[in-house]
């Protein structure tokens, strides 16, 4: 007896034996109605379900029949004759209602067992059906009694039953054998015989040709749901092993990034001679290209494989606007296109906030890069319970098949030399992928030569009073011991030597185990950096929750990584600690450490 779960475990391990040119050579074997051993034990089962699946409609109508032919002998038969029949009837119809419970329990009954469990019940009432027959044959009742009976009952074991090809052959044929037997032995005529013989017999060749067709449709169903199968956990093995790829790009790859960004920005501070302050220009430039395409390309590859999650909260609009166009006044200036913002002062959005930068961005780069614009304006205007954002310009306009074309994955319609300064195509499908996310209502309006229009449609949310936060000074040199925690030699020396130059003391560590020992020179510490992968047994987060839960350091404190996953996000903003990803631009990573030097300024010093 198996249990349902020992069929369940059965069924996977066959499952993950099978390989689909495996499952494809067996497809084209399928008329011996045989698998090899790790495939036919789980046709077996599939077979029991089907053959389970229709228990209702067989138990209705063998035991409906039964009592009715019970009922017919009790009216037309002799009473000699009915009291042997109904007895007998009787006994096979206990026999039937046992079979039918038996075999009918998938998981809990071995297939082979219900198989023959079944075909015994139909050989049963083959055989009670020719007795019946042959009784009434030999006492000679008024009632005229003829082997009609038998094809209803051949009919059933051939197409009803369900059973497999064999057991349902070998038991219609045992029953045919077993009237023609029966018609010899109380002294029927030959002609009687082989004419009653040659009709059985061509009534069951037909009926074993249908379940041989019966069988071999269910095992061409088998073997296409177990390559449906196979291709589905292809797919998901593809699909973890894109995650498994792009986690380790991200990160290996992003790790060089932010080393050679920083030692770029130290060489921009103290480089001095004109030329070689060009060339160093020129370095940055082409640094900034690449982070941008390596994020273009990881951040498609993310959406594509399902990675990104959206995490909604409510932002205050106008002020997270200037915010963003900040960052593009310096684009803006050197092309000589005026940028423009038009938005209520007093409205709220309940969204994403990193993906609608990224998607509002990429709108924006789209227009000064590409557009052929003098103006671009961002607008917001209110829609029902949406504010729409719009990003218009004045540039060159796209016609209808334009249009359709430009959200497709490294598509530019006008960089035919595919130059780096104009991206790699990539933005708008970002846009698109992101859209369908967000569950955005967006569209394009334009028309050659006379601008564009991209818009999104943004649920609404709740305003929230901002803290006026003091404006920072640039250009000041910081102030205040900082505590390294990074692993990379090369990250680390770069951090070091830009913070050094800003003006910081700092103290650097390869892993958390000798801060949380107490094994340091003594000092107050005004700001902890730590990466998120690190030697040793913790990460950069659980270094920080220990060192806080300890009281060892309680102030301010930074998570550096190259780890962009949603769940560390989550964590980390849970537990109040600010992440930057690398590579940071070294604009940011100053105007953090400068604003977390002031904070941590104003409180009580701490001591680690």
């Amino acid at each position: 007896m198996l249990n349902e779960q020992d069929n369940k475990n059965m069924m996977d391990v066959v499952t993950n034996e099978l390989d689909e040119p495996g499952l494809l050579a067996h497809s084209r074997r399928l008329g011996r109605l045989r698998f090899p051993e790790s495939i036919e034990a789980g046709f077996q089962a599939y077979m029991h379900r089907k053959m389970c699946s229709r228990v209702w409609p067989v138990a209705i109508s063998s035991i409906g029949f039964m009592l009715l032919f019970i009922w017919v002998d009790y009216a037309f038969l002799p009473a000699s004759v009915h009291q042997l029949s109904i007895t007998v009837r009787v006994l096979v119809l206990l026999l039937v209602c046992f079979s039918l419970w038996y075999a009918n329990r998938p998981g809990r009954v071995a297939p082979g067992a219900a198989f023959n469990t079944a075909t015994l019940g139909y050989v049963c009432t083959g055989l009670m059906v020719i007795m019946v027959i042959l009784i009434c044959r030999v006492q000679q009742v008024s009632v005229p009694v003829t082997h009609d009976g038998l094809y209803l009952i051949l009919l059933s074991g051939c197409f009803l039953l369900g059973l497999p090809m064999r057991n349902s052959v070998l038991g219609s044929w045992l029953i045919v054998l077993g009237y023609l037997t029966g018609e010899v032995l109380i002294g029927s005529s030959r002609q009687m015989v082989l004419g009653n013989g040659l009709f059985l017999g061509c009534f069951t060749l037909m009926g074993s040709i249908g379940a041989y067709a019966y069988e071999h449709m269910l095992r061409r169903a088998y073997l296409n749901e177990q390559l449906l199968q196979a291709a589905r956990d292809r797919a998901e093995r593809e699909s973890q092993g894109k995650t498994r790829f792009l986690a380790t790009a991200s990160h290996d790859l992003r790790q060089p990034l932010h080393a050679m960004t920083l030692f770029i920005r130290h060489l921009e501070e103290k480089v001095v001679e004109p030329e070689t302050r060009k060339s160093v220009t020129r370095l940055a430039e082409s640094t900034h290209l690449l982070q941008a395409m390596l994020n273009s390309l990881l951040d498609i590859s993310r959406l594509s494989v399902g990675m990104v999650r959206p995490q909604l909260r409510h932002i205050n609009l106008h002020g997270w606007l200037q915010r963003l166009l900040a960052g593009f006044d310096v684009s803006a200036r050197e092309r000589d296109i005026e940028l423009l913002l038009d938005c209520p002062p007093r409205c709220a959005l309940y969204t994403d906030p990193m993906l609608l930068e990224r998607l509002v961005r990429n709108y924006l780069n789209n227009a000064l890069v590409h557009a052929g614009a003098t103006r671009v304006q961002v607008v917001v205007s209110e829609r029902d319970e949406q504010l729409r954002i719009a990003v218009m310009d004045n540039g060159c306009g796209l016609s209808r098949d334009e249009q359709a074309r430009i959200f497709d994955e490294f598509t530019q319609l006008r960089n035919p030399a595919r130059t780096l300064e104009k991206g790699v195509g990539l933005g708008l499908s970002i846009c698109r992928q992101l859209q369908h996310l967000l569950e955005y209502p967006s569209g394009v309006e334009s028309e050659p030569g006379q601008g564009a229009c991209f818009w999104i449609e943004v649920p609404k949310g709740e305003w929230q009073e901002e803290a006026q936060s003091a404006a920072l000074p640039g250009s000041a040199r910081l102030q205040g011991r900082v505590v390294l925690v990074e692993n990379d030699l090369v990250n680390r020396q770069a951090m070091e030597t830009l913070l050094r130059h800003w003006g910081c003391e700092v103290e650097c560590h390869e892993q958390g185990g000798r801060l949380l020992r107490g094994d340091r020179r003594d000092g107050e510490v005004d700001l902890l950096l730590a990466d998120y992968h690190l030697e040793g047994d913790l990460t950069g987060l659980e270094l920080i929750e220990a060192l806080r839960q300890a009281d060892i350091y309680t102030g301010p404190a930074v998570l550096v990584t190259a780890d962009t996953s949603n769940d560390l996000a989550r964590t980390a903003e849970a537990a109040g600690i600010l992440l930057i990803y690398k590579p940071v631009l070294p604009a940011r990573l100053r105007r953090t450490v400068q604003s977390l030097l002031q904070k941590g300024g104003a409180e009580s010093k701490v001591m680690i």
